[in-house]
């Protein structure tokens, strides 16, 4: 496993889960949700910006906004908010956790391809 594909396995399965444990303490409000979703906004654009200057940068940004969009914090959060109750709390942590790594099977099916 070369350098760039170590740090991207250890951003998506250390800091993901980590990331995602965080953003899922914040309180399940609208303006939470609105904050999370101009982090994603501002994460693609960056992630653009950086897409011809440095690749891997610009792969941890898209992944970032992986994370807090789909991956979970956003809809975590829109769950929580819709369906109170310790349970859901529970259920949503979980499946964001394991949500979190997802993109490294894209990025390893991508490598296999190559």
């Amino acid at each position: 496993m070369g350098h760039p594909a170590l740090i991207a396995f250890v951003v998506a399965f250390v800091a993901g889960p980590l990331v995602v444990a965080a953003l899922l303490r914040l309180s399940a409000t609208l303006p939470v949700l609105v904050a999370l979703s101009l982090t994603v906004i501002g994460a693609a654009a960056l992630a653009v910006v950086f897409q011809g200057r440095s690749p891997l940068t610009s792969l941890i940004f898209f992944w970032f906004g992986w994370v807090v969009a789909v991956a979970v914090a956003m809809v975590a959060q829109a769950l929580r908010r819709r369906l109170p109750g310790r349970t859901t709390r529970r259920l949503t942590l979980l499946g964001a956790l394991l949500a979190a790594p997802l993109p490294w099977f894209g990025l390893a099916t991508a490598q296999m391809m190559d």
